[in-house]
């Protein structure tokens, strides 16, 4: 059995920080996503998209693992994202243990994936057309 005062704490497991990059919103998540610490990434994303930002993008590509929770942390940004006509773009890289529980699960068809920040602040040509 595990000595609970030897448990990691939620900051150690995973660190989400979130800055201003001209009209976006950029939330960083880095470390593990998982049951314990998915609902900070939700709350993260939430605080992200009532702000006043043209677009929310979530920078997944230094996560290490990203479980059942996480997933459906992103399936709620991405519900409340549309719901409010707002993109919600999700940047991830060749991590497979970021791509392959997105792409098992279906959601890169729920989700808009980018490879790295930058384009994900450009967007696709059509969003940009409005």
């Amino acid at each position: 059995m595990s000595d609970p005062d030897q448990a990691p704490e939620q900051e150690q497991l995973l660190t989400l920080t979130t800055r201003r990059e001209g009209e976006a919103t950029v939330v960083t998540a880095t470390g593990e996503v998982d049951l314990v610490t998915a609902g900070r990434l939700q709350d993260a994303t939430a605080a992200a998209l009532a702000e006043p930002t043209a677009v929310v993008v979530v920078d997944l590509t230094h996560v290490t693992f990203l479980g059942s929770s996480g997933l459906s942390a992103l399936v709620a940004a991405a519900r409340t994202a549309a719901a409010r006509r707002e993109p919600l773009r999700v940047v991830v890289d060749h991590t497979r243990p970021v791509v392959r529980p997105i792409e098992a699960s279906g959601l890169d068809g729920l989700l808009s994936l980018y490879t790295d920040v930058e384009d994900a602040l450009i967007g696709p040509e059509a969003e940009r057309r409005g």
